[in-house]
């Protein structure tokens, strides 16, 4: 289940509503383990050992064994039948009129002790539940994962909204009863539940989703979706709903408008009808224009020829902008990032006030140690200021910038590679991506801890994707020059400082 797969197959998946956040979480199951009581099946019927046992008795004919067993000729002679195919009897009719003989073999002795030892057994089955659905479900239990697994992945805990841990009362028996089936048997064995005893053990784990979160375009309603590894949970989604959910994941968060403006753009960077050409014909356009209208020979024009020239300047200023600028949704992020980690060629520029190593995979470190070895310089940086001991109310500022792990793997990245930089900014709420001359985006998307931060608020992230060549070349540059010079906030003034402590004394 790949993350920007999903997203960008159910962005647009329910009319009237947009895919505002999304986050990558776990669905709370119980794993069971219930002590049943079983029975092997017996390798005959009822009837096949009655027979059996009633020629053992020392009975030989069939009509005494029909006396004995209260069964009609028709029946007993098909029983008969079958015993004899699998050699468990020996079936004897003399010639001329003398009655039939039926003689227990060897073999049948054996069936009918056999069947006399099988007794009840007691066994332990583990069950998985969904404390949600409150049913079994049948997943392997080496594909889910325990709570300190899912805070190392960096994953939402979906809360089980109340439910109590499940009783045996609480288990349909018929779900049990397929649980015990799929145990390990031999070939010719099967088995009946008798009865559950009790439940011995309840171990709460997880299983991997994506939690999709859909706002109404008029901001008055909010779903909250889960996509498995088998795809959409319709039945998760409506208990979940039911239950309360999505306002304890913070669903709610994403009905706040957001600070820039919702604009439906394009689906592309550029207009599939728009050519490099026309991009640089249209610059042309503009800077002729500016140069007309700022050069020597402006006094020689006429009011109607310089109105004429900026109103052409304008509808090439706006039509470059409709080809080279959109707005960018949440969801449409993680394709960005991937875009410019698989296809950059020259530079890649990334700055994120923060960064984890659950963003910084080894997916991750894998493309970016791949555009190294084929040249591509890589500039990447982070960090808010350091408050040392003094008190922070900003809670940005209480988390550290870079987590130990990703710290290791990109120091080893820079040890090996020389094209790579890394520096801790100083001070920057700034989130920026360059991918050469291609594309920037300027946006309140974390790139490189975004996806890993579970406690983190569902919100609708927005940004601004820019492919026009000289706004995009600023934006490199002015990120580029943070990086290599950082960003160090204004030094507290001796006269700050004493007002500082006359209002600490306050």
């Amino acid at each position: 289940m790949i993350l920007e797969d999903v997203i960008e197959k159910l962005a647009y998946a329910r009319s009237g509503y947009v895919l505002a956040a999304f986050k990558e979480a776990a669905l709370p199951v119980y794993v069971l383990t219930a002590r049943v009581l079983t029975l092997e099946k017996k390798p005959i019927s009822p009837i096949e050992e009655a027979c059996l046992k009633a020629l053992e008795a020392g009975l030989a004919k069939p009509n005494e064994l029909c006396g004995f067993l209260g069964l009609s000729m028709q029946v007993l002679k098909g029983t008969l039948a079958s015993l004899n195919s699998r050699e468990q009897i020996n079936y004897i009719r003399p010639s001329g009129d003398a009655e039939a003989h039926v003689l227990l073999t060897a073999k049948g002795r054996m069936v009918l002790t056999l069947a006399k030892t099988i007794e009840p057994e007691e066994r332990l089955v583990k069950l998985v539940y969904d404390p949600l659905l409150r049913k079994v479900v049948f997943l392997p239990t080496a594909a889910l994962f325990r709570p300190k697994e899912v805070k190392d992945h960096g994953w939402m805990e979906i809360p089980t909204c109340g439910a109590k841990r499940p009783e045996v009362e609480d288990v349909p028996l018929v779900d049990i009863d397929k649980a015990v089936q799929r145990m390990p048997r031999g070939q010719d064995q099967t088995r009946e539940l008798l009865a559950v005893r009790r439940i011995e053990r309840r171990e709460l784990q997880f299983t991997p989703c994506i939690a999709l979160y859909y706002r109404a375009h008029d901001y008055h309603d909010v779903h909250v979706a889960f996509c498995r590894e088998d795809g959409p949970s319709v039945a998760h989604e409506t208990t979940f709903a039911q239950l309360g959910g999505p306002e304890l994941i913070g669903a709610h968060h994403v009905l706040e408008p957001p600070s820039a403006p919702a604009v439906e753009g394009l689906s592309s960077l550029r207009p599939s009808d728009v050519t490099a050409d026309e991009v640089d014909s249209l610059a042309q356009t503009i800077a002729a224009a500016s140069v007309s209208s700022n050069g020597p020979s402006n006094d020689a024009l006429t009011p109607a020829i310089g109105n004429e020239i900026k109103q052409k300047a304008e509808q090439a200023m706006a039509r470059l902008k409709a080809m080279t600028q959109r707005p960018l949704r949440c969801h449409e992020h993680p394709k960005m990032l991937v875009a410019a980690l698989t296809s950059t060629q020259h530079r890649l520029l990334i700055v994120s006030p923060w960064i984890n190593h659950y963003v910084v995979n080894e997916m991750f470190v894998r493309s970016i140690e791949a555009l190294l070895r084929n040249g591509v310089e890589v500039f990447i940086g982070y960090g808010l200021a350091d408050e040392g001991d003094a008190k922070v109310d900003d809670k940005a500022k209480q988390k550290a910038p870079i987590t130990p792990q990703a710290q290791r793997d990109l120091d080893r990245l820079k040890a090996r590679f020389d094209n790579l930089v890394v520096k801790f900014i100083g001070n920057t709420h700034r989130k920026e991506l360059v991918s050469d001359d291609k594309f920037a985006v300027i946006t309140s998307f974390n790139w490189l801890s975004f996806k890993g931060d579970p406690k983190q608020k569902a919100r609708d992230e927005f940004g601004f994707l820019i492919s026009e060549p000289v706004a995009l070349e600023e934006i490199f540059q002015d990120g580029l020059k943070l990086i290599n010079e950082g960003y160090d906030h204004p030094p507290k003034t001796e006269h700050s400082s004493k007002d500082a402590r006359s209002s600490q004394r306050r």
